[in-house]
């Protein structure tokens, strides 16, 4: 606090002072009045004056003994996001800020420890959720598996039709777990990441491998547009996650729309010093006004509300998660038209490049 903001909190104070001083040295001029006497104004100037330094040297004495104070708060409320400022404040100021330091030092406890209470909770239902996906993942795998045997021995079209919608449903099941796991896994993003090189083909393969149920019942068909194979540094599972998203998105929104040719195209291309993967689909597109919040947790827009399938979490984990990794994310598309989604692998400026560090 500024001795200026002092003097303002006390404004109050140092006008009654004042109004007291004028008070007495107007009763004692009335007495002189009523005496008869002569008044001499350099007395009451004189008195005004030496009333006016000692309160300045009064507030001088009282700002620097509680400058201390004010300059610990000052700092550490800006600074110290974890309120251990608390217990560095100054003691024997006065009682009223012993007192003072003494609530704060009791608050902040009972904050800890009402804080820790519910980190326990939540840790406890994190680990429920986690044991809970992973347990529901088994019978998503052993049901695939199941269908997949019997829909080769079915002969019946209308019978093997019922069976490839029962997959894609099982597969939707299965993004929904994923994307469950995946949100709660990113609080604790930096225990559970391993950079190595990996390859985006191989990537693109594995992800278009476990959406083929998808693609082949809304007769949709992925094609890569990839002059060679790219190496990036990253985390495998990560990207993959990420891309499936993208992916599931681009099959949510292109099977709704009436079209003969419903390919989804990857292109995979270096761009100056960065690598692209771009993901295309030529799908009802994004209204512009939702484009800006696309990447907004729980924001469905237009085409959410429209074709109620639409969580909110794929784009926004995505981009959340390209933020953490070093990578950039971004989305370009028209309304009836289709959507194209970038991942840019900054080569030249990647955080795990050891020669950049």
């Amino acid at each position: 606090m500024r001795f200026k903001d002092y003097l303002k909190d006390r404004f109050l104070y140092i006008l009654i002072y004042f109004i007291s001083i004028s008070i007495v040295i107007s009763i004692m001029m009335l007495d002189l009045i009523i005496r008869k006497e002569s008044l001499n104004i350099w007395n009451i100037i004189y008195s005004f004056i030496l009333s006016s330094i000692f309160l300045g040297i009064i507030l001088s004495i009282d700002y620097i003994k509680k400058k201390k104070f004010y300059s610990s708060i000052d700092y550490e409320v800006w600074e110290d996001e974890n309120l251990q400022y608390i217990f560095n404040i100054p003691d024997n100021i006065n009682r009223e800020y012993d007192f003072l330091k003494e609530v704060l030092i009791k608050n902040y406890l009972t904050y800890t420890s009402i804080l820790e209470k519910y980190r326990h909770k939540s840790k406890m239902q994190i680990d429920f959720n986690n044991r809970w996906i992973h347990e529901m993942k088994t019978p998503i795998s052993v049901i695939k598996l199941m269908l997949e045997n019997e829909k080769d021995k079915i002969i019946d079209e209308n019978t093997r039709a019922n069976y490839e919608s029962i997959e894609e449903e099982i597969e939707k099941l299965s993004h929904g777990l994923e994307m469950a796991l995946h949100t709660l896994r990113i609080n604790d993003f930096e225990l559970d990441l391993k950079v190595e090189e990996i390859s985006l083909l191989e990537i693109l393969r594995t992800v278009i491998n476990e959406n083929k149920s998808a693609f082949i019942v809304n007769s949709m068909y992925p094609k890569i547009d990839a002059k060679e194979d790219i190496i990036v540094k990253s985390d495998k599972k990560w990207i993959k996650f990420v891309v499936g998203q993208i992916l599931s998105n681009a099959i949510k929104y292109s099977k709704v729309k009436e079209m003969e040719n419903k390919d989804i195209i990857f292109k995979l291309y270096r761009r100056d010093r960065d690598v692209v993967l771009s993901i295309i689909d030529k799908g009802v597109g994004i209204p512009k006004a939702d484009l800006d919040r696309v990447f907004d947790s729980f924001f469905t827009g237009n085409n959410g509300r429209k074709y109620l399938e639409s969580t909110g979490m794929g784009l926004y984990l995505s981009k959340e998660i390209c933020n953490r990794l070093g990578h950039g994310l971004d989305v370009n598309s028209t309304e009836g038209k289709g959507t194209i989604v970038r991942i840019i692998f900054y080569m030249e400026k990647s955080i795990y490049s050891l020669e950049n560090r």
